[in-house]
């Protein structure tokens, strides 16, 4: 009974403490996405504000609350993450509860059998004799020790129960605020389910409004495909050019080369090119968000940003190309080796043809109208003409 109590005192505490370091860990990662989430639901917020200010908002504003239901779908999902994360740690808690209570009815029973004895012997005159009557010298020695480290393992008993008697306290303690969070965690998921049910009615309101302007879409579908072709075409022929001066993807100078070698390993870890944004046309062919039967392509990604917004370069390089684009404003390609980035929609362009530029150089500001068109930025990344997912190589 010794051993066996004895081990599970002690393993307990060192479990709590272990257990806890990897809640608070776990806890904190939860929190933390929760968080991120509610920052970019607050951007939206400035965004939509943006477009709210003028009677001609129309399609950036749709897609604005489009991004926002998605964000609020996120959220919902991370508060159940962590309800059953806290679900399971309560469960933990009442387990180990359990243990203590069985253990300290345990230790009590057998401390209560130790006083019983001890009271039945409690004759030091018993003692003494029982002593003197040993054999020899090595008996009455060992008789004599018997009862000094019984009354020391009896000391101990009753410390154990009072370790395990706060062991459990603390851990009933733990319980309740768990408990408590939990409430508050399912008012808050109960709070958003209300938040998304408006946002869906203010979307299909939205729809609604928008399919009453067909042809207006229709016509900037044509524009958005113009400027997207013309990218494009900005593209092949900064490759032909440089074809034709031999300086092709298979004569890189040894510092061109590193270079690459860095944006290819950085696939996923890029810095993005503005400090707050919010995708809100992702990469590849989709439905339109209203014209039912029409699919866009997009070679890159469309971020929504606030005014005033600073565009960034995702990686070091050299900038090879800074051009108008008719309805896209300024648009500026820096190539990193093997690879190309395609930033437009960009005023007070701070770069030329020729500049070296490091990772996250200032190359200019994002255009902001009052108009539906709001802040956007399109950004494109490219292996020589192969157009790539930027969000796939952008850091999460």
């Amino acid at each position: 009974m010794k051993n066996k109590s004895g081990k599970i005192i002690f393993l307990i505490p060192l479990l709590l403490i272990l257990s806890g370091s990897v809640y608070s860990q776990t806890k904190k990662e939860l929190e933390q996405r929760k968080q991120k989430t509610e920052e970019n639901i607050k951007l939206t917020n400035r965004l939509l504000e943006q477009t709210e200010k003028t009677k001609s908002a129309g399609l950036n504003k749709l897609l604005i609350i489009k991004k926002r239901i998605s964000l609020r779908e996120q959220l919902i999902n991370r508060i159940s993450d962590q309800i059953k994360y806290i679900e399971n740690e309560i469960d933990i808690k009442n387990s180990t509860i359990t243990t203590l209570e069985i253990e300290i009815k345990q230790l009590k029973e057998e401390y209560a059998k130790m006083i019983y004895f001890a009271y039945k012997n409690r004759n030091n005159y018993d003692r003494l004799m029982l002593v003197l009557a040993a054999d020899d010298f090595n008996q009455a020695y060992r008789r004599m020790k018997y009862f000094q480290q019984y009354s020391k393992y009896r000391k101990k008993q009753a410390e154990k129960i009072v370790i395990s008697q706060k062991n459990l306290e603390y851990e009933i303690e733990q319980l309740k605020e768990q408990k408590s969070e939990k409430i508050k965690l399912l008012a808050n998921k109960e709070r958003e389910k209300a938040h998304l049910g408006s946002e869906r009615i203010k979307e299909n309101s939205e729809i609604n409004r928008l399919k009453r302007k067909e042809s207006e879409l229709k016509k900037k579908i044509r524009e958005n495909q113009r400027i997207m072709q013309q990218l494009k075409n900005a593209i092949a022929e900064l490759i032909a050019r440089e074809a034709k001066a031999n300086k092709t993807y298979k004569t890189l100078s040894a510092n061109e080369e590193m270079i690459s070698q860095g944006f290819k390993s950085s696939k996923g870890k890029l810095k993005w090119p503005i400090d707050n944004g919010i995708v809100l046309e992702e990469f590849g062919e989709h439905p339109h968000p209203v014209i039912k039967g029409v699919k866009i392509k997009n070679e890159g990604i469309d971020i929504g940003t606030t005014k005033d917004a600073k565009v960034k370069s995702i990686y070091e390089g050299e900038i090879k190309s800074v051009f108008a684009v008719p309805g896209a404003n300024m648009a500026v390609i820096i190539r990193h080796g093997h690879f190309l980035s395609l930033y437009s929609n960009i005023v007070n362009v701070r770069v030329r043809p020729g500049d070296k530029v490091t990772e996250g150089y200032y190359i200019g500001d994002v255009y902001f109208t009052d108009n539906d068109e709001g802040s956007v930025l399109h950004l494109g990344i490219y292996e020589e003409r192969n157009a790539l997912n930027p969000q796939s190589w952008l850091r999460r």
